[in-house]
């Protein structure tokens, strides 16, 4: 997504402070730190959100319903023209999870409103089976309003966020960018110990279009 009217000057101007904290930074942690500072402030602008939401039920043009996300709750609100990082407000129904699932950058989430549980997970297994991952959970965590979690790459960072209560959830997260050369983040099955590709539905359908031009070919 790239800045255009249709953002409200408030999220371009946040994102400003954002992309000039991060430019000359080089670790993760040093990145984490620069936005645990920064988020807040964006997180406690209850007055924005109000106004995100109203204008995106009566008009729907902002966040853009069209750019097709990873989860359902989903919504980009900004992507940084270098691909520096990208911001994301997500939704979350009463009871509702993601799939426990890792990153393929830092992250720094963060509720406007509603208590965000994240249950973290530590991978006991070597790595040596494709397809294959043994996980321990190591810890929870209640993420209060204006307060913020991180997260870390890969295996670093394998965890599941949600909503334990009965009200309805704001979050917001800020992702740097990808650091691993994959096209899709992985989902594990804590039953199974089986893991899987999570792709975006624009990757998906892509991969879904090579399978079937596999199999045209081969007739």
């Amino acid at each position: 997504m790239k800045p255009s009217s249709r953002i409200p000057p408030e999220i371009i101007s946040y994102c400003d402070r954002y992309a000039e904290g991060l430019a000359e930074l080089t670790t993760n942690r040093e990145r984490i730190d620069v936005m645990k500072d920064l988020l807040p402030e964006l997180l406690r602008d209850k007055q924005l959100f109000h106004r995100i939401l109203h204008d995106l039920i009566e008009r729907g043009e902002y966040p853009d319903l069209r750019y097709a996300t990873m989860f359902d709750s989903e919504y980009i609100l900004y992507t940084h023209p270098g691909h520096l990082f990208s911001l994301r407000m997500f939704i979350w129904k009463p009871g509702t999870y993601d799939p426990i699932h890792d990153h393929n950058s830092w992250g720094v989430i963060g509720p406007v409103i509603g208590h965000l549980e994240v249950i973290n997970y530590r991978r006991i297994d070597n790595g040596s089976q494709e397809g294959h991952a043994r996980l321990v959970e190591t810890n929870r965590q209640t993420i209060q309003p204006g307060d913020t979690y991180f997260v870390l790459p890969l295996n670093d960072g394998i965890h599941k966020t949600g909503n334990p209560t009965a009200e309805t959830i704001i979050q917001v997260s800020i992702y740097g960018e990808g650091q691993a050369k994959r096209d899709h983040i992985n989902g594990f099955n804590l039953e199974t110990n089986i893991t899987y590709p999570i792709f975006a539905p624009k990757i998906k359908k892509k991969h879904l279009a090579m399978m079937a031009l596999s199999c045209l070919d081969s007739q």
